[in-house]
């Protein structure tokens, strides 16, 4: 039995126009139940995607300074988490927590805890982080819209290459190249990385288009990219 922390990225839930991936989100859900049928313990973080953009934008537009931007990125995780918790059903635990004393109760009831983000100014991948270490987990997975991590943007350059094994400082280097701001959080971020240095997590990138690869994962297969603390 493992504790697993699975991170989803918001834009997995939704197809190329700004529309809800319902089959894709039914995977998701299936696979989660399939992990708790098998005994493991999960918890679910869940970021805000299209919706944050789209509501971010809009924000920017009506001149909202960066602090109100965050608070409607972490409303919109919100949302989505609510979306995979009435998936469930009653296997989830039924509210969104919305601190980590409230992680900490929703943990304690043994269901499967499905949270967003906590505050401004941090992104879900530092909750996911964040949770992990506060609950000693055995893993976690990070399901992004690559198949690896690469050296650098392999949308920006052709000559990228994929890894298989990086360190959390290499991480590090590489996330440093990307802009973090509301909403924009595209691999992780660096308080992410640092929780995962300092806890000697085990953090595992793999493509969430392919939920059957967390299955895998946990049965032991080599698939994505494994960061070692």
């Amino acid at each position: 039995m493992k504790k697993i922390v699975l991170k989803f990225g918001g834009s997995v839930l939704y197809k190329e126009e700004m529309v809800l991936n319902v089959e894709k989100i039914k995977e998701i859900v299936e696979t989660i139940n399939t992990l708790h049928e098998a005994g493991h313990k999960i918890a679910v973080v869940v970021g805000g995607g299209k919706l944050a953009r789209v509501i971010i934008q809009a924000s920017d537009v009506l001149g909202h300074v960066s602090t109100f931007k965050d608070i409607l990125a972490v409303e919109s995780t919100r949302i989505h988490a609510l979306l995979i918790i009435a998936s469930l059903h009653n296997k989830a635990y039924l509210l969104v927590p919305r601190s980590f004393e409230e992680i900490g109760e929703a943990l304690s009831s043994g269901k499967i805890v499905v949270t967003g983000g906590l505050q401004p100014g941090q992104s879900t991948n530092a909750v996911a982080a964040l949770l992990a270490e506060y609950w000693g987990a055995d893993m976690l997975i990070n399901l992004t819209n690559v198949d690896k991590v690469y050296d650098k943007d392999p949308n920006q350059y052709e000559d990228a290459k994929p890894l298989d094994i990086i360190s959390a400082d290499q991480l590090l280097d590489i996330i440093s190249q990307q802009d973090e701001e509301p909403g924009k959080y595209a691999l992780f971020d660096r308080v992410g990385c640092e929780i995962v240095k300092r806890s000697d997590l085990r953090l595992i990138f793999t493509n969430g288009s392919e939920p059957k690869n967390i299955l895998r994962i946990v049965d032991g297969e080599k698939i994505g990219t494994v960061v070692q603390g």
